[in-house]
């Protein structure tokens, strides 16, 4: 995998999206599981510019998997107990889809559940 790309990947995962727009191509799908979709570049940057907008998140990546099309970054909110799994699908240089999973915990009676897709 392209240096480039990997390390696209992995800015756009921590919510620094400005650092992989370039590679973003315009045809870009961004599905975020269980919530909505995104179609096309320009969705995708003013999605990302309306989170930016409310402040930087305080993300950690954890680990990054490289295959020969496909980046997937592995992380967590380090205020908060959120988990989050980005899965990049690479052709000809650029990040033509994005599937984004999510997971969080939520205090309910007093006990911590899990919740998944």
């Amino acid at each position: 995998m392209n240096a480039k790309i990997t390390a696209a990947c992995q800015a756009f995962s921590l919510g620094q999206s400005a650092k992989a727009l370039p590679l973003i191509a315009d045809e870009v799908e961004w599905h975020i599981v269980g919530d909505h979709s995104i179609i096309g570049k320009a969705g995708v940057e003013e999605t990302c510019a309306e989170a930016e907008a409310e402040g930087n998140p305080n993300f950690k990546n954890l680990r990054t998997i490289e295959s020969k099309s496909h980046v997937i970054v592995e992380g967590h909110d380090l205020e908060g107990d959120v988990h989050y799994c980005d899965i990049y699908t690479v052709e000809e240089n650029l990040i033509y889809e994005i599937t984004s999973y999510c997971l969080a915990r939520f205090e309910e009676d007093g006990e911590a559940e899990q919740l998944s897709e």
